[in-house]
């Protein structure tokens, strides 16, 4: 049974209802409240026209004070509003006008705003406007929010709250049937409803919901008097870290939904200050990220008000809500990082592999090209060596035309020397008659032998002219040619040295690869596993070494030299 002190009515939830305490109310009247009031109160219900102007049109919900009615205005009809109706003796102890006022600066996008208010006798009515959507108690029956869900609205009501505590004004009377989650553009715009039990942040007037009420609520809500803990606005911080937990793991683990006394509703609140995420809830959120979001509700739970925080300091900390998020975006990067590394290791490991394939099929290609530079520079020798002999052929036929002029100029002295001798023969013989005979004889002759001496000469001329010219052409070409092979030599030679220097570089740079792929692969492979003796990734290099190309300073036969 609940205390007789507390108006309390049991629904659906055990203490889930809205209760006052008035036992804390002074004996006279302030102005404008209302003493003694009536034990029975008749408020208006539909078609009846409230403040003159604002006809009810139908019932929105009704709770244990009062009701809230759409209505609208008589001169404006299409003019709606959303009109709550309370008991004047709700108000007893209080000062209206100036709680009122007060809720009317308060202007905040995610506080329910104050249109128009008035009070009559028996009831006080104030028109609010009227929203599409849900409450967060309806939202809760389809389940528990996700942590961003949660960030976002609970953020948006801090921020309303922040707004009622600056304007000296606490709630009081926080819980998931006084959130509305209204729909602007299909976007959700948390609204705090019901400040039908608002007061000055310190009154001595209090109200709530015993199930999300704070320590201090409860003891004055119990009746009883000259409590330890201070009324101040930090019960809003326990009631909204309240809502907030039930709203994250639901009713079977909030701690108190299922007590039947107020004494054991007590005890829970324990339970919530020490262990306020049970074991088997939020099972999905574990390591670092659980241990903040559950020291995050210790601070807000604290059965100390001095130890929960304002609600500004509160709406910054329930950025931990996001903590499992940022966690698993840290597991994520993690992965990606891990994934990263191994495709740069990956990378690197087929970027070597590509400088050794370049490198063995550069080699190769270099290897091709020094044997047949080879076997031009041996072709070319052997030209060579052809020209030369074709240049020996020359001089030896040269040789032998000069060989052939001397001996026919040595024939023509000999054969000259044997006709003056045949003549001074023929003198003697012949004697002084017959000299003039002798001497045309003699002319004879000689005019013979000089013509015979005189074709032996041309003939030979002929020949050392034509041997000097073939020697000359041959020479000239071979001039040429001895030219052409010295440069294609140097050439050569200078390829050759530029294919083992580029050569001396690739095999520089696979073993510079080879030691960074294996410093950064530690002892096992790209894959985690240990790479086989002589891979291509780890093992010494199975490209075979250059043959010596030929070099023509260094063969003794060169007939350059």
């Amino acid at each position: 049974m609940l205390p007789s002190s507390l108006r309390a009515t049991t629904t659906v939830h055990a203490y889930a209802v809205t209760v006052v305490d008035d036992s804390q109310r002074g004996d006279a009247a302030r102005p404008n409240e209302t003493a003694n009031p009536p034990s029975v109160v008749v408020l208006p219900a539909d078609g009846d026209v409230v403040g003159g102007v604002y006809r009810l049109t139908r019932l929105l919900g009704a709770g244990m004070f009062g009701k809230v009615f759409v209505a609208q205005r008589e001169d404006v009809p299409e003019h709606r509003v959303a009109l709550k109706l309370l008991p004047r003796s709700h108000y007893v102890g209080r000062n209206v006008e100036r709680e009122l006022v007060m809720l009317a600066t308060v202007g905040h996008p995610h506080v329910v705003q104050l249109k128009d208010h008035g009070m009559t006798a028996e009831y006080v009515w104030f028109t609010m406007p009227v929203y599409q959507g849900e409450t967060l108690a309806e939202r809760l029956a389809r389940g528990p929010l996700e942590m961003r869900e949660a960030h976002d609205v609970f953020l948006a009501v801090a921020r309303g709250l922040e707004a009622l505590h600056a304007a000296g004004l606490r709630h009081q009377d926080i819980k998931p049937e006084n959130i509305y989650l209204a729909v602007f553009g299909q976007r959700v715009h948390p609204i705090l409803l019901d400040l039908g039990v608002a007061a000055e942040r310190e009154a001595t007037f209090v109200a709530g919901t015993a199930l999300y009420a704070s320590p201090e609520q409860l003891a004055a809500l119990r009746g009883k008097g000259g409590a330890e803990l201070p009324l101040t606005e930090k019960m809003d911080t326990y009631c909204l870290a309240a809502t907030l937990l039930v709203s994250l793991v639901g009713d079977e683990h909030f701690p108190g939904a299922n007590v039947k006394t107020m004494e054991d509703l007590e005890r829970s609140l324990e339970i919530r200050a020490d262990r306020p995420l049970p074991g088997n809830a939020l099972l999905e959120i574990q390591g670092d990220a659980r241990e903040k979001i559950e020291a995050a509700f210790k601070r807000w739970l604290s059965l100390d008000p001095a130890a929960r925080p304002s609600m500004s300091r509160m709406a910054e900390e329930l950025d931990v809500l996001l903590e499992p998020e940022r966690d698993a975006a840290r597991t994520e990067e993690q992965a990606r990082q891990r994934q990263k590394t191994a495709l740069q290791r990956f990378r690197i490991a087929a970027g070597a592999l590509l400088v050794l394939a370049g490198a063995g099929g550069w080699v190769a290609y270099s290897n091709r090209e020094t044997i047949r530079l080879g076997r031009e520079l041996e072709a070319a020798r052997a030209e060579g060596a052809r020209s030369f002999d074709k240049l020996d052929m020359c001089n030896a036929s040269y040789r032998t035309s000069r060989g052939d002029l001397a001996r026919c100029e040595q024939e023509r002295e000999d054969e000259k020397k044997r006709c003056n001798d045949q003549m001074e023969e023929e003198l003697r013989v012949c004697g002084s008659d017959i000299q003039i005979d002798c001497a045309l004889a003699k002319k004879k002759l000689m005019d013979q032998h000089a013509a015979q001496l005189k074709a032996c000469e041309t003939d030979a001329e002929a020949a050392a002219r034509a041997a000097e010219e073939a020697r000359a052409k041959l020479e000239g070409e071979w001039d040429t040619q001895r030219v052409a092979l010295m440069a294609e030599r140097d050439e050569q030679k200078k390829l050759a040295e530029s294919r083992a220097n580029e050569l001396a570089t690739c095999n520089d740079e696979r073993t510079r690869l080879a030691v960074e792929h294996n410093g950064s692969r530690g002892p096992t492979g790209p894959t985690g596993t240990s790479s086989p003796a002589g891979s291509p990734t780890t093992g010494p290099s199975t490209i075979p070494a250059s043959p010596p190309a030929a070099h023509p300073e260094g063969d003794d036969d060169d007939p350059y030299k």
